[in-house]
């Protein structure tokens, strides 16, 4: 194949400007995308000209901890510098144009939609078995996982593109140079990078090409694996699994291996599935109080504390306004570039509505504990279970906090300002009212995508 035209300069400028223009991580160069763009064009050139004469190398990448619960260890999530996220987002267009079938576009809820729908077929009886690859990412073998590549990709310039890539090391932030080599692995992929999910896909699909011929429900997503049957699942499904995975390097983690009748019932993908109900993990809920419970905290100590305000959100009922819309972005979740985000959405496939008047009732409980709110919930408060129903029977969406409803630089300045994000009296040109308003809401965003707590979602 011709790579060279997904690394031209203005196929990588328009990649840039769709998917890192406004992204304030910053790599190991500590430089993050509002620099990077004064000198676009001079880094464009660069990578064209190093990625296709076969020169490029990518910076280290920095390690960022993410936890995963209590007595777990983190997973380590790997930050590349722009430059090498733009290389990266070129390599990602080729593998997802030579791998078309590798490619995993399903969120989870989809998962747990064929779940339901084969309950609803099986009501009498049904039995399940969960697995997990262990390690998985951490496992891959690395020559393996480019000799799978080079059965379609030929070329290779590219292919040392992509294992420098996989190869890179990710160090702490301020690690010395001469200490670089200490991080470097013989085996896995980094995780977090525009790649990592394809990769991961292209080598385990043997998996899936084999386990999807048998006659029984079977799903993956990342390492998750459940497999669903009207007859009780033998221990030669099991041993299947383990020898192909075996072949590739890879092995199930048996302290993970769950199996039974289903009216015991199972977590996947943070849902808790009964043969009657699809609910939310225990572990999920309470994760969705405290950061509820967080937004009161914040605002109990801004309002008894001004000086932890902006100087423009002095006036209390202002600052009780913010509040408002801050916690109701939380309840609802967010719309933005007509995709959803949040704990509601990524929970929308769950029918125990139940739940969500019991989510309503703390929420209140905690407004009976404010005398700044008369102790009871204002009027315009969002509920977990209307705004549930909107997602569910496609609703109104006026009940959701929808950002694409600022789509001048007017009203996006307005909502700025009604945030307390940017001074009212300050001149602001339309380009720092666009960045500053991305940024705001990729922040929200992320706030509200840490209420669901999946690993990989």
């Amino acid at each position: 194949m011709n790579f060279e035209k997904y690394f031209e300069i203005d196929y990588l400028k328009e990649l840039y400007n769709k998917k890192l223009n406004n992204s304030m991580a910053k790599g190991i160069d500590k430089i993050n995308s509002l620099s990077f763009s004064h000198r676009l064009d001079e880094e464009l050139k660069i990578v064209n000209t190093k990625a296709i004469n076969g020169s490029y190398r990518f910076s280290v990448f920095v390690e960022k901890l993410k936890l995963k619960g209590r007595n777990k260890h983190p997973r380590i999530i790997s930050i590349p510098t722009l430059r090498d996220r733009i290389v990266l987002l070129s390599i990602k267009e080729i593998l997802h144009d030579v791998f078309p079938e590798c490619i995993n576009n399903n969120l989870p809820n989809s998962y747990i939609r064929d779940i339901k729908r084969f309950l609803y077929n099986h009501q009498n009886q049904c039995y399940f078995l969960k697995l997990d690859i262990q390690r998985f990412y951490d496992r891959i073998q690395r020559p393996l996982l480019i000799s799978m590549i080079s059965e379609r990709i030929k070329d290779e310039t590219l292919l040392k593109l992509i294992s420098l890539a996989i190869n890179t090391p990710s160090v702490p932030l301020n690690t010395q140079v001469s200490k670089y080599e200490d991080f470097v692995t013989s085996e896995g992929i980094p995780q977090g990078l525009s790649i990592s999910n394809i990769l991961a896909q292209i080598y385990v699909s043997k998996l899936d090409q084999i386990i999807d011929k048998r006659r029984y429900f079977y799903r993956r997503y990342v390492d998750d694996i459940i497999i669903l049957n009207k007859n009780k699942i033998s221990k030669y499904r099991y041993d299947n699994i383990e020898k192909v995975l075996k072949d590739i390097g890879l092995s199930l983690n048996d302290e993970k291996k769950e199996e039974g009748d289903l009216r015991k019932g199972f977590t996947f993908l943070s849902y808790k599935i009964t043969p009657n109900q699809i609910s939310v993990a225990d572990a999920n809920v309470e994760r969705f109080i405290r950061r509820v419970a967080g937004k009161f905290t914040w605002f109990k100590n801004g309002i008894n504390n001004i000086n932890k305000r902006p100087s423009w959100l002095m006036d209390n009922q202002r600052f009780k306004e913010v509040f408002i819309e801050d916690l109701n972005e939380t309840i609802t979740g967010i719309i933005s570039s007509s995709k959803n985000y949040g704990w509601l959405f990524y929970f929308s496939e769950m029918n125990d509505e139940s739940l969500l008047f019991k989510i309503d009732k703390i929420i209140r409980g905690f407004f009976s504990k404010l005398d700044d709110f008369n102790n009871e919930p204002p009027i315009n408060l969002k509920k977990v279970s209307r705004a549930y129903r909107v997602i569910r029977h496609r609703g109104s969406q006026n009940y959701l906090c929808n950002f694409d409803n600022y789509n001048t630089y007017r009203r996006k300045r307005e909502y700025l300002v009604f945030r307390g994000k940017i001074d009212p009296d300050m001149n602001y040109s339309d380009d720092q009212i666009d960045n500053l308003f991305e940024n705001f809401r990729n922040r929200q965003i992320k706030n509200v995508e840490k209420d669901i707590g999946y690993k990989y979602f």
